[in-house]
């Protein structure tokens, strides 16, 4: 019998490819509705993320052997297929022979007449070692990193010489990060606690505010997550609440706030005394805000549904604002490795217009003196850079003010002080900038 791991990862792996079903929602929807032991839990995941961050190798690895052309093979015999390849070019732990056995298997229990198919193709592809041939620099990336060629392409129009390395980044495994409730515990002792309770964890690069969790169990059954000392966040969004300078008695606006990360990092540098209003427009995001927020024992946050492209009118001119846009999550793919093949260049084209909206309506609860800082988890200067510069062209009531983050490789300045960060195992690719309200016009 085929371990249930595989079928689990199997049936994930269809929704996500057939239905159009987001990875992480479905892969933690399939683990939790199966009773798995913590290695078969490790085993789905692997396989699931696995394979969408390898598929554009895997198909053209099974387009070249198999006698049925992709389009034509049945969806369940081809995620059979691409998970098995996955295993057998990317993993070292099982043997060739009994990957197949298992693939064959898992065919066989589904329809007898294709085990042959299954059989016949990955033999085919544990045999050959043999590459396309590539047209230019662009292809083999391409292929060598497993990235459709169009967002190869606009990584390299936009990054240059830093193509490769936005591709090696986005395929990192990444790491668990850690923010420290600083109203609570500092870093320093919250690593030494850590240390004792036998995780391996040292303190992020960019933030001073984060640990790097490698080893040693889940935080999450630790006294210093569920007490409220520390909360899960990546280190490239630990970067966007110190932009605001939040100040006990400030008001401050979180307008696509979701899972809270942002919003709760303001509330705790203000001391818990600043009003922190916090939207989204889903009801369960909004309980997963206050959910973050009491078990941080915070008390200055009010979270409620809105969506940000409407104006209120009661906050006009109220305070600070965060703007964490809606946008395309090219940043976000080695956690969301499906978006490799769900994104396409005219949905990235049609983001900006939303995004300018969103500025728009942001802008009118800047204060005097107040900011806006505009975010995004994305690699894509039409949505990050050039969005920034309309706005500047047409508020001249706002400037840009530099964000200063150290030196670091995966740090990038541009001339008016807003920041890209790269992908690396601990950072998402993320965009930062941070524009002021004038105190008069000049």
């Amino acid at each position: 019998m085929v371990a249930k791991a595989r079928t689990v990862a199997l049936e994930t792996l269809m929704k996500i490819l057939n239905e159009g079903a987001y990875s992480n929602i479905a892969l933690d929807n399939a683990l939790s509705s199966v009773n798995l032991k913590d290695d078969d839990k490790a085993l789905a995941t692997e396989l699931v993320y696995g394979t969408l961050k390898r598929l554009v190798t895997i198909d053209d690895m099974i387009g070249r052997n198999s006698t049925t052309p992709m389009k034509k093979i049945e969806d369940r015999v081809l995620g059979i297929l691409r998970m098995s390849v996955y295993q057998l070019k990317y993993l070292d732990r099982i043997p060739d022979y009994a990957i197949v056995s298992d693939a064959v298997e898992l065919a066989r229990e589904w329809n007898p007449r294709v085990s042959g198919f299954v059989n016949a193709v990955l033999r085919s592809i544990s045999r050959d070692d043999t590459v396309p041939r590539f047209r230019s620099k662009l292809e083999k990336m391409a292929y060598e990193e497993s990235f459709p060629l169009w967002m190869v392409m606009h990584f390299s129009r936009n990054y240059k010489s830093r193509t490769l390395e936005i591709l090696e980044g986005l395929n990192e495994r990444p790491a668990v990060t850690y923010r420290v409730n600083t109203l609570r515990i500092t870093r320093e002792d919250a690593l030494t606690e850590l240390q004792k309770d036998g995780f391996s964890a040292e303190p992020t690069a960019v933030s001073p505010f984060g640990i790097i969790i490698s080893g040693g169990g889940s935080v999450a059954a630790n006294r210093l997550f569920s007490e409220g000392f520390l909360t899960v966040q990546d280190e490239s969004s630990m970067l966007a609440a110190p932009l605001l300078e939040p100040v006990e008695g400030g008001t401050y606006l979180d307008l696509c706030s979701a899972p809270g990360g942002k919003a709760t990092h303001i509330a705790e540098l203000s001391g818990d005394r600043a009003r922190v209003l916090a939207y989204d427009i889903y009801e369960a995001k909004i309980r997963t805000i206050m959910e973050n927020a009491a078990r941080l024992k915070l008390k200055g946050i009010e979270a409620g549904l809105h969506d940000a492209g409407e104006p209120m009118p009661e906050f006009f001119g109220i305070g600070s604002v965060l703007l964490d846009a809606p946008c395309s999550g090219l940043g976000i793919i080695r956690k969301k490795p499906d978006i490799k093949h769900t994104k396409t260049q005219e949905e990235l084209d049609g983001l900006p217009e939303l995004q300018r909206r969103l500025m728009d309506v942001a802008k009118l609860y800047v204060k005097t003196g107040g900011s806006l800082v505009y975010s995004t988890c994305t690699l894509n200067p039409s949505e990050n850079e050039d969005n920034v510069r309309w706005f500047l062209e047409n508020n001249p009531d706002f400037e840009a003010k530099r964000i200063q983050l150290g030196d670091h490789p995966n740090l990038i300045y541009s001339e008016e002080g807003f920041v890209t960060v790269l992908p690396s195992g601990t950072m998402d690719g993320f965009f930062l900038s941070k524009l002021v309200r004038r105190t008069s016009k000049s």
